[in-house]
């Protein structure tokens, strides 16, 4: 019988069930929106088991859809931190917490005051934001003790449903990685947990296995309901980060993976954990010993999605009309523009959270930089792109290590105007793998080389990665944005006082 793979991919708002055959090549996509619940300002929680319903949905569609093939294991990725309680019996507690519920800020306030931030950084090599689970564990225990006294276990994201499929309990290096845990040692950190008052949860954790350790297999529950076969091998999985890092082909030290969508994450492979830049950005073990640093810009095709919605009017209407790609249309004319946007800077960040990595700034905001009566809007859009492109750069030289190449996912990835950029602002080789679900992809390598169909992650990477298309850098562009970079950072960190006031100002005026 064929052997396939299931991938499952929970995110934030989405949740996906992808088959792949062992090429690599994707069988079958499923997908649903989970709703997202907001019940007052600043929260983020999902429904758990309106959750697990939702993913056995897109499971069953993919089963049906794959034939006779039989599914010779399963890996899932779910989004890191936040907190999944359950109770004794394994039913929720709660709602699930989701990684960008705010709830918890002022604890993160007082954990700045008294430098218990500082310590953590130096324990984890993680900046730590509210959605943290040492974080709103401890607001959870302040602020809803009865759920607390009722909690048994708490998993992670995808540790909930793959709990779902098996009945049995465990996380992993990655997710542990981000509760914030001992980065070194690639597990928890008791010493952590203790001066952050959260004793009585120590035991409450999961046991620690490898992303790919096979950890359960499909119940009989779990099967009437997806149609999976009772008894294949379910493996631990990983936090989406690392799926996508994964399942983009980089797993070795020195490769890199950006994942170009709404952020844009900048993630390299080590064989060393990295405390460089320090304060700033995440890390999290990787498959096979490694880990893998993320600084993480806030602002990533949003900027191209603000583009098109206030600069590019025309090309939206002749888009409509003509069946044409509005991007492809924008491109083309961006394209006779020359490297430097003829003098202009775009500073990319528009996320109104501030700007993560390569530092941390609430109140950053973009800007131009350079305008003059000659520019017109196709410069000001040659600009966009540019900034982007050189957030890249910025990420990767603030982490301070050797880069092989960069491989480049995500929506923006479909760009090779926007490819070749990041090639010549990096000097890096930029690589385009194929295919469209790197999350579920990273999770079917994790299962295959789990249940022994790959002999290794070198042995999965060659089957699963297929190099789509391939921009080397041109030196007289590197040379370009060598010198515009210089003047990209100084903008930035010249900004940062008048964004402190912009702020300071705006709230006076009450202008939010």
């Amino acid at each position: 019988m064929n052997q396939v793979l299931l991938g499952i991919d929970c995110g934030t708002s989405v949740v996906k069930s992808v088959i792949f055959d062992l090429q690599g090549n994707e069988v079958a996509i499923a997908r649903r929106e989970t709703p997202v619940i907001t019940r007052i300002s600043g929260t983020s929680e999902v429904n758990m088991l309106q959750l697990w319903e939702l993913t056995a949905e897109t499971i069953a569609e993919v089963v049906a859809a794959m034939g006779d093939s039989q599914v010779a294991g399963i890996g899932l990725c779910g989004t890191a931190c936040g907190v999944w309680p359950i109770d004794a019996r394994g039913n929720p507690t709660r709602n699930a917490i989701l990684w960008n519920d705010g709830q918890a800020a002022p604890i993160i306030a007082r954990w700045q005051a008294d430098g218990f931030i500082d310590r953590v950084w130096d324990m984890s090599a993680n900046a730590m934001f509210p959605g943290y689970p040492l974080v709103a564990l401890r607001w959870l225990l302040e602020q809803e003790p009865d759920v607390m006294a009722k909690t048994r276990w708490l998993p992670f994201h995808k540790d909930w449903l793959r709990y779902q499929l098996t009945g049995e309990l465990y996380s992993d290096e990655s997710d542990v990685a981000y509760f914030p845990g001992d980065i070194r040692g690639r597990g928890y950190s008791d010493s952590l947990m203790i001066e952050a008052g959260l004793e009585s949860c120590i035991e409450k954790r999961l046991p620690v296995a490898r992303s790919h350790d096979v950890v359960g297999h499909i119940n009989a529950a779990a099967s009437a309901k997806t149609g999976l076969r009772i008894g294949t091998p379910v493996v631990a999985g990983s936090v989406d980060v690392v799926a996508s890092t994964v399942g983009g082909g980089a797993y070795r030290p020195g490769q890199a993976c950006s994942i170009l969508g709404t952020s844009f994450l900048n993630t390299l492979v080590s064989d060393i954990p990295t405390f460089e830049p320090r304060g700033t950005g995440v890390q999290a073990c990787m498959p096979d010993g490694m880990w893998g640093r993320s600084l993480v810009n806030t602002t990533g095709t949003i900027s191209i999605e603000w583009m098109v919605k206030n600069l590019a009017e025309p090309e939206r209407q002749l888009a409509v009309s003509s069946g044409q790609n509005v991007y492809d249309l924008i491109e083309t004319q961006v394209s006779a523009v020359p490297a430097g946007a003829r003098g202009i800077m775009f500073i990319p960040y528009l996320n109104t959270a501030g700007i993560i990595s390569p530092f941390a700034d609430p109140h950053a905001r973009g800007q131009f930089f350079g305008l003059s009566m000659e520019h017109t809007r196709f410069d000001m859009i040659r600009a966009i792109y540019e900034g982007t492109a050189l957030a890249m750069r910025d990420c990767y030289s603030s982490i301070q290590q050797p880069i092989d190449e960069v491989l480049l996912v995500g929506g923006g990835a479909r760009s090779d105007f926007w490819a070749q950029m990041f090639a010549d602002a990096t000097g890096k080789r930029i690589v385009i793998p194929g295919g469209t679900e790197f999350g579920a992809r990273g999770g079917a390598i994790l299962a295959g080389v789990g249940v022994g169909l790959f002999s290794s992650f070198e042995a999965a990477m060659r089957a699963f990665i297929r190099v789509d298309r391939a921009f080397e850098p041109r030196q007289e562009f590197v040379t370009t944005y060598s010198a515009l970079y210089e003047l990209y950072h100084h903008l930035y960190q010249s900004a940062r006082e008048g964004w402190a006031l912009r702020h300071a100002i705006w709230e006076r005026l009450g202008l939010g």
